[in-house]
């Protein structure tokens, strides 16, 4: 070689080597002034084998390029970073090092099945490399090839059996695939080598945990809480614990830990929620799982929890504006529509309430809690006609409910439509004959109809299936007592009544009326003033006590009592022109 040739190729590697220099100066000045454990990180990245070799110009031109990667790296430029490791590769073609970076650098991407390709090249060529080994490992454990990862770091560890992190990460795969004792084992392994090894601890006392093995997880995990109290899994662990121990106040004592260690722990949050559900303190609840959605404002089932809650407390615009928005992500939530349809009953928008309604039957035809709501919202608008052809449609795919007979009665009844009343009953009691409910239900149609017979008869029938028809003593006893017939049997359908529901305002006052056809006046008046303690507002027991005390030949305080149910007439058809009758004839023989 001439020795300008010489000369120039002497020149032109000293300017290469020092252009290097340079390029490691300013890589150093990166790591330095990053945190430790980038520093340490990109220190673990330099490959022995190309720190330690001596430089050829092939060798040269590959740690330039894979400095220039290192860098691009470090600055997040991933793309860049590929191109400059796969242009070192081209200099060191048999480097592993440089295609496990590469490797990393795609699954940093995302781009898995590339990784994975590199990957497993590197390990076919390099068996030992552990790099490349505990990357294959990371890889088939993300795509849940849970046998192929345990194979790869069984190598691993067999390899490095000082490196705990690795025989760790085993016991965790052996967990994953079912082989308890093998992670066991593993974990057992960690902690002879590192006794305070907190992990090993936890996912021991998580494996015990699963085996209902309660004693010895909660063992674990309270090692765990004394080694460093500010784990905040040992204590939502501890948690779930002492809730199957039936140890609530415990178990909602380590939620709250939870949470105050890490407030953002959302399986804490909800299981201190559901504690409060069970405990009946839904405002509790309703705090929980608001906190909850501040964290995950787009947690739909959480929304959807939240609007029940709210029904719960009769915070209904707060129930509707929960179920509004489960609609909005979930259209055909017909549940949530159902709550919203009741939410808006509850604040009389039956308009809205209907529209609701009339969405899940056209979801789903044959939905009967739409049918029989949307009767009821009829029914509380007074178009009784209306519900009582939602009932028949009812009837049309559902003919095995009697109730469902009784309500369609019941609303032809509101509506004053008596014989379609009875129609629909009979229709029900020939294929429940033995319905208690139907029978009484034909008795008060009858006597509406002025039937008295036969209401008589459909009522001692009830009574006859079942002894203990509180509605039907009682109705057939203040009948009895009202047209004064029979009084002695009437009082003692009225006693039997009163025994089954002894807080019954409309039974008390028919025992104060029973009383007044008896003439045991004082018996009448005490039981009927009781009476007003239930019913403040019931006209015909305020007719009642004029009645007595007029008896009682106490005119002023009879007026009283008449004037006090003329406050309330509209509850009771014919009773304005009654009263104000019997107020007339005491005024007059007042002034006589």
């Amino acid at each position: 070689m001439s020795s300008k040739k010489s000369l120039k190729i002497s020149n032109c590697y000293l300017k290469k080597r020092a252009y290097l220099l340079i390029i490691a100066a300013f890589f150093l000045f990166i790591s330095s002034c990053a945190p430790e454990h980038k520093r340490i990180s990109f220190q673990n990245n330099i490959s022995d084998e190309i720190m330690e070799r001596e430089y050829s110009s092939g060798s040269e031109n590959a740690y330039y390029e894979y400095m220039l990667g290192s860098i691009a790296e470090i600055s997040g430029r991933w793309q860049d970073a590929i191109n400059h490791y796969s242009s070192a590769l081209k200099h060191d073609p048999s480097s592993a090092h440089i295609k496990t970076q590469i490797a990393y650098i795609y699954l940093k991407l995302g781009n898995i099945r590339e990784a994975l390709e590199i990957t497993e090249g590197v390990v076919k060529t390099h068996p030992d490399y552990l790099p490349a080994l505990v990357l294959l490992g990371d890889l088939y454990n993300s795509q849940r090839r849970l046998a192929d990862a345990i194979l790869v770091y069984e190598k691993v560890v067999s390899a490095s059996p000082e490196k705990t992190q690795a025989l760790l990460f085993l016991g965790v795969l052996y967990a994953g695939n079912n082989e308890t004792e093998k992670a066991i084992n593993a974990f057992e392994e960690v902690l002879k080598k590192e006794p305070e090894n907190i992990m090993a601890m936890y996912y021991m006392g998580s494996i015990r945990l699963e085996k209902k093995d309660y004693d010895q997880a909660a063992i674990h995990f309270e090692k765990i809480i004394e080694i460093n109290p500010s784990f905040d899994a040992a204590h939502f662990n501890m948690g779930i614990i002492s809730e199957i121990r039936d140890e609530i106040t415990k178990a909602e004592q380590f939620y709250m830990q939870t949470l105050l260690i890490n407030p953002h722990n959302i399986f804490a949050r909800e299981r201190l929620a559901r504690l409060y559900l069970e405990e009946k303190l839904f405002g509790k609840a309703i705090e929980e799982f608001e906190e909850i959605l501040k964290q995950m404002p787009r947690n739909i089932d959480i929304h959807q929890r939240l609007g029940l809650l709210y029904l719960q407390e009769k915070r209904y615009d707060n129930s509707i504006s929960e179920f509004r928005i489960v609609l909005e992500a979930r259209p055909d939530d017909i549940a949530s529509m159902y709550y919203l349809s009741l939410a808006l009953i509850e604040l009389k928008k039956y308009d809205e309430a209907v529209l609701e309604l009339r969405k899940i039957i056209l979801h789903d035809p044959k939905n009967i809690s739409a049918f029989l709501t949307l009767a009821v919202v009829y029914s509380k608008q007074n178009r009784h006609a209306e519900a009582a052809r939602v009932y028949e449609e009812i009837l049309s795919f559902e003919k095995g409910k009697p109730e469902i007979y009784a309500q369609i009665a019941n609303s032809y009844m509101h509506a004053k439509e008596y014989a379609k009343a009875e129609d629909v009953l009979k229709q029900g009691l020939s294929i429940f004959s033995s319905n208690d409910e139907l029978s009484f239900a034909i008795a008060v149609v009858y006597e509406k109809m002025g039937r008295f017979y036969e209401m008589e008869s459909y009522l001692k029938q009830a009574i006859e299936i079942n002894p203990k028809h509180a509605d039907a003593l009682n109705y057939l006893g203040y009948t009895y007592a009202d047209k004064n017939i029979h009084l002695e049997e009437a009082l003692s359908y009225i006693e039997r009544a009163l025994e089954l529901k002894p807080d019954s305002g409309y039974i008390i006052d028919s025992l104060g009326w029973v009383y007044f056809r008896l003439g045991r006046l004082d018996d009448a008046l005490k039981t009927l003033l009781r009476c007003l303690e239930y019913l403040k507002d019931d006209p015909v027991v305020y007719e009642h006590l004029g009645d007595v005390y007029e008896a009682m030949g106490n005119p002023e305080d009879a007026i009283k009592a008449f004037t006090s149910a003329l406050q309330f007439e509209e509850k009771e058809e014919g009773l304005k022109e009654r009263v104000e009758q019997k107020i007339q004839n005491l005024k007059l023989k007042i002034q006589k």
